[in-house]
């Protein structure tokens, strides 16, 4: 049975005439009668009584009529929903990041992949740099937004932000009257920042920046996020070197923000999937990076 033979039947049951069905499929009447015929003998039932002047549908072509009507709209629904995901305009997206991405590039993101993509899914999930790595490896994850440096033949990264750490203070804190900081100031602090992981990031981006400035962080509190580690600053439990975008986005009572003197350590955050992921959502997810860190994300920031 072929799907040609199906559409042909359609016509006919819908015209109930074949000359008119056989002109609206632009083929000939004896061609169309013999596709006919041939599916009747595939079906083991006879589907149209024809006679010189008319063309009835039997008990079993009403029947096979509904049936078909379902299959090919069924299939019909098949084929654009694939045509879609084939282009990278639907299907599913595993997305994860670390805490900081939501305070500067992931909401931006997000809503012009959702204008771009209405039917798309994007599943977040908000995990640790480590634990997005091995997602990624485990293809459990599409992509990952983190701080981190990575050297993996398997997996791929471009840097989509960069900014200034700055310094998260108690309001109360000596320094908090200060226009900027230097660092080796902060020499005897309790520094609260991100646990290390197996690879280099940001623990190692602030360690590596103190080390910079002569001197060994005093003590150090690790955390799971940098957010929790703001809100251990506002319990006077230490001071944090965060993101410049937290100054804007994360207000915490208790908590003042102050640059450090220049030159200020950088934070990169990349994105990072597999080199053999060829999902098209995920060219889609990705281009969409770089157009939102080009144009939309800059503007966003000069505007705050």
């Amino acid at each position: 049975m072929e799907l040609r033979q199906l559409r042909y039947f359609l016509a006919v049951a819908e015209d109930l005439h074949f000359t008119h069905a056989a002109e609206r499929l632009h083929v000939a009447q004896p061609a169309l009668s013999q596709q006919i015929s041939q599916l009747e003998r595939e079906v083991g039932a006879k589907l149209l009584e024809r006679t010189s002047r008319s063309v009835i549908l039997t008990s079993a072509g009403e029947v096979f009529r509904k049936r078909a009507t379902i299959a090919i709209e069924q299939l019909e629904r098949a084929a654009a929903d694939a045509g879609t995901i084939g282009r990278g305009e639907a299907g599913i997206i595993s997305v994860g990041f670390v805490s900081a991405a939501v305070l500067n590039i992931l909401p931006i993101m997000l809503r012009w992949f959702r204008q771009e993509t209405p039917a798309a899914v994007v599943d977040l999930r908000e995990l640790e740099p480590s634990e997005q790595i091995e997602s990624i490896r485990q293809r459990h994850l599409d992509i990952g937004l983190l701080h981190a440096s990575i050297e993996a033949s398997e997996l791929a990264s471009m840097v989509i932000v960069r900014e200034k750490l700055i310094v998260a203070l108690p309001e109360n804190h000596p320094a908090a009257c200060k226009e900027q900081i230097e660092l080796r100031a902060l020499s005897k602090e309790t520094i609260l920042l991100p646990r290390r992981h197996t690879f280099p990031g940001f623990y190692e981006l602030v360690i590596h920046a103190c080390q910079k400035e002569g001197f060994e962080p005093a003590c150090l509190q690790p955390t799971n996020l940098l957010q929790t580690a703001v809100a251990l600053v506002a319990g006077e439990l230490g001071i944090a070197l965060v993101p410049e975008s937290f100054c804007h986005n994360l207000h915490v009572s208790g908590v003042i923000y102050k640059p450090l003197a220049e030159p200020a350590p950088v934070a990169e955050m990349i994105a990072v999937w597999r080199e053999d992921n060829e999902s098209p959502l995920l060219t889609t997810f990705r281009n969409g990076l770089t157009r939102v860190v080009r144009e939309g994300f800059l503007a966003h920031r000069r505007a705050a």
